[in-house]
């Protein structure tokens, strides 16, 4: 299939996923209810979400075979999800990304490939260990729902199989790095040199378990941030929430949005499951949209600047070239 044709269609299936969302719900309470947050709120939106995406970039730091600035490790985090979140590209391709920045920064193009593919190895495990909290969590809230008790154990089913499969996935890795392997002959199809520094240096870091340890305690860290950030968000549109509940909520929707990886920017499917998983946690259907538009105005205005940023440094490094 054509690789155009390939990221159309799952866009596509997302956007009609999304007009029929928006077609489901009172319009005018989506944006009363996004309106609650003010400029003052959307301020502290936008703040919470930079903060948690620095925990959340804090995680590949022990996994670098080189030291790196804090701020160009941010960076890289912050460019790799900004192209995710508003280009058309799948969450794959801001990983590639996220290894561009550190090229820009001087690391080498293989040392910074296995750097961001063992990062996103020790995510998958975290991530995993996220869900599984979030199901803990929201356990009782969704047996008390007379909307999902019936699907509970669907619903429950699918959490605890992207959970354990997202973890086993992470455990393959580290025993033997296959899907990295296949993965370097796709980055390096005719360059020896550069496969072998890959794999050199991919298998280095899976060896070190201690470090490998640490880098999933710390994205744990920065999935539980993005937790925090919905607490904030509700705080900010005048619905004060428990932490623990916002907690569960963000969990169980970051789980969609990874099983749905193919889809970019998880377009209509973060609407969907927001609005879904609302009602579950004491909010209405309409508030859960809001929050998903909330969440994607945050993108916008964190991204375009980034990605502005981006394009100038490239273009004044081919100016030099």
């Amino acid at each position: 299939m054509n690789p155009g044709l390939r990221l159309f269609l799952p866009l596509l299936l997302g956007l009609l996923v999304l007009a029929w969302v928006l077609s489901q719900f009172d319009l005018a309470l989506v944006a009363s209810s996004f309106a609650r947050a003010g400029l003052g709120g959307f301020l502290l939106i936008v703040a919470a979400g930079l903060l948690a995406e620095l925990v959340l970039s804090l995680g590949i730091w022990p996994l670098l075979p080189r030291p790196m600035p804090l701020w160009v490790i941010a960076a890289s985090r912050q460019l790799r999800d900004s192209s995710a979140d508003v280009l058309p590209i799948t969450q794959l391709g801001g990983v590639a990304l996220a290894a561009r920045a550190f090229v820009l920064a001087g690391m080498g193009v293989s040392q910074a490939a296995a750097a961001v593919i063992a990062d996103l190895t020790a995510e998958t495990f975290a991530q995993g260990l996220y869900v599984l909290l979030g199901v803990a969590a929201s356990l009782s809230l969704l047996q008390e729902s007379q909307i999902l008790s019936p699907y509970i154990d669907a619903m429950l089913g699918g959490a605890l199989f992207l959970s354990f499969g997202a973890i086993g996935f992470a455990l393959f890795q580290l025993g033997g790095s296959h899907w990295a392997n296949r993965m370097s002959e796709r980055l390096f199809p005719a360059r020896k040199g550069s496969l072998e520094i890959f794999r050199d240096t991919i298998h280095a870091i899976y060896r070190r378990r201690a470090r490998m340890a640490l880098s999933i305690l710390l994205q744990l860290a920065g999935w539980i941030a993005s937790g925090l950030w919905l607490w904030a968000t509700l705080h900010a549109m005048g619905l004060p929430t428990g932490l623990w509940t916002a907690i569960a909520l963000q969990a169980l929707l970051e789980g969609l949005r990874s099983a749905t990886v193919f889809i970019p920017a998880s377009v209509g499917i973060q609407e969907a499951g927001y609005a879904v998983l609302a009602p579950v946690f004491g909010l209405t259907p309409e508030i859960g949209i809001a929050v998903s538009l909330l969440r994607r105005a945050r993108d916008l205005v964190i991204a375009v600047p980034v990605l502005l940023a981006w394009q100038a440094i490239e273009a004044r490094r081919a100016a030099k070239a």
